[in-house]
């Protein structure tokens, strides 16, 4: 694909994503958008774009505006940008398309991933999903998706909410609970990193055997003895004593 002129609204994770994957891959950044000019004009810095903090001032001829706000702020970012001649997406996916109402040319950019700065991505074949109700579009954004090197599967709202509720369960779950085990390791005054060998491996068995085949521990093996030894260990923290109780039930009942 010849190079695209892009504009990112915001400065966070997906943002600055983006910003950084596009501008690696030959498409230039026109601008960064932030209500705070210094936090858009730090991002804006590295690819050589402007930064901007008031929406009158976006540039109208851009290929493609990447919305990548917080979910709450997208209706009011998307209700104050100028009419424009590309597509406007946003990415997230617990939004629908129909936020994006006001424009002509709309679409959603999903990417089913998890992001942090400064973190550069172990593996970056993830999946994009996309809507839109204009054929062109579709393919202009699949186009644009596979050059990143990504999978992109067409995908409408509801459908996108409901993988968007799967992935807060896989990633953001997951990670609360992994931080809970820290928690743990470092009130008893052990290193919480002698614990990354086994996530590792619990991830890896995942790229062969179900979830369910890859269950092991007290719970699944109804080991009760065990399971009233941390319960009781667990006394002084009754938030933490309840979640266990709670998964080892559900792994209990659905195992």
């Amino acid at each position: 694909m010849e190079q695209q002129n892009i504009v990112v609204i915001g400065c966070g994770n997906v943002a600055s994503y983006f910003a950084h994957t596009f501008h690696s891959i030959g498409h230039c950044i026109v601008q960064i958008f932030h209500p705070n000019i210094e936090k858009a004009k730090a991002l804006a810095d590295l690819y050589q774009a402007e930064p901007v903090c008031d929406t009158d001032k976006i540039n109208p001829h851009a290929n493609l505006y990447i919305i990548a706000v917080k979910d709450n702020a997208i209706i009011e970012v998307v209700h104050k940008l100028p009419n424009t001649q590309g597509i406007i997406v946003h990415t997230s996916g617990s939004v629908g398309i129909d936020v994006l109402n006001k424009h002509h040319r709309k679409a959603v950019f999903y990417p089913l991933q998890s992001f942090t700065k400064k973190i550069v991505l172990s593996n970056r074949n993830f999946p994009i999903l996309i809507e839109s109700y204009n054929q062109d579009d579709i393919e202009y954004l699949t186009k644009l998706g596979k050059d990143l090197g990504n999978e992109v599967i067409f995908m409408n709202s509801q459908e996108r909410s409901r993988v968007h509720l799967a992935a807060v369960f896989a990633a953001n779950f997951t990670n609360h609970c992994i931080k809970m085990a820290y928690d743990i390791m470092i009130k008893n005054n052990h290193q919480p990193e002698m614990l990354l060998p086994l996530i590792k491996e619990i991830i890896n068995k995942l790229n062969y055997i179900s979830p369910q085949q890859a269950q092991t521990g007290p719970a699944v093996r109804n080991d009760y003895a065990v399971i009233e030894k941390h319960l009781q260990m667990l006394k002084g923290d009754q938030e933490i004593q309840h979640i266990y109780q709670v998964l080892t039930q559900h792994i209990q009942q659905t195992s």
